[in-house]
């Protein structure tokens, strides 16, 4: 099982920076970043498999592709904002991850609006 092994390097890599954080807290601190690294890079696999599916889902659905590219790009930019911002805030800049997740809500809102239009008119479609 995948998860037991990135539960493994997460364990691993939060007692190694535990470990370092008395002494060299900069090689903990990247320690804790390469860490979250591999496990991201663990998961890759995953995504590809659920973007496979939601492509099947939005084919069988009738739906155009762009809304399948908005989701898809609302979803990575999901992930890499909290991914960055949990990053941040294990350096100690608690203000600068907020900073990062409002920037990831907004471009987010922004990158749906086309979703929202077409949600919109559908619904006046039906009214109709």
């Amino acid at each position: 099982m995948d998860i037991l092994k990135i539960a493994a390097v997460g364990i691993i890599t939060g007692f190694c920076s535990l470990t370092l954080k008395e002494n060299k807290s900069n090689l903990s601190m990247v320690v804790g970043i390469a860490g979250s690294c591999v496990i991201m890079l663990m998961i890759l696999d995953y995504f590809a498999d659920i973007f496979s599916a939601i492509t099947n889902l939005i084919d069988r659905a009738g739906i155009s592709s762009s809304i399948l590219k908005s989701v898809i790009k609302i979803v990575g930019i999901g992930y890499i904002t909290e991914f960055s911002a949990g990053i941040v805030e294990d350096t100690g800049n608690n203000s600068v991850a907020e900073k990062i997740v409002i920037a990831g809500k907004v471009i987010i809102l922004v990158v749906s609006l086309p979703i929202i239009t077409s949600l919109f008119d559908l619904i006046a479609e039906i009214l109709q």
